[in-house]
């Protein structure tokens, strides 16, 4: 499943969704941890919206944590090294997905090297050739 909506729509419908969270917490006062929740539930939405469904979970789960940790006085010598070990986790199996999926992403950057390099080279003959 791709992506729902362009990024400007989603865009703004994550604004808008978090300035009801705002409002939500003005008209409670519960600031912290309710700000993760006004955060967190936005951005997860905006990632689903664009079809970065993992993202998405690892967002929930990180700021639903901070707010389920912080509201129900969980300690944060538990939480703290599970949060780091499923954050290193989850950068690598998305380094290594993302390198399955787009191979042609590594020849792209060979070929724009390349270009680079050519242009550079064009760049040192037409000086040599006006002195």
């Amino acid at each position: 499943m791709g992506q729902l909506t362009s990024r400007k729509r989603a865009s703004a419908i994550c604004t808008a969704l978090f300035l009801v969270g705002l409002a939500i917490i003005l008209f409670i006062g519960n600031w912290w941890p309710g700000i993760m929740l006004a955060i967190g539930v936005p951005l997860a939405l905006r990632q689903f919206l664009l079809g970065r469904h993992f993202d998405m979970c690892i967002t929930l789960f990180v700021f639903g944590g901070v707010f389920v940790t912080e509201q129900f006085a969980i300690s944060w010598e538990i939480l703290l090294p599970i949060l780091f070990v499923l954050a290193a986790i989850y950068i690598l199996m998305r380094e290594f997905q993302e390198s399955k999926e787009h191979p042609e992403d590594i020849e792209d950057e060979d070929i724009n090297h390349e270009i680079e390099e050519s242009l550079e080279d064009q760049h040192t003959k037409r000086k040599k050739n006006n002195d």
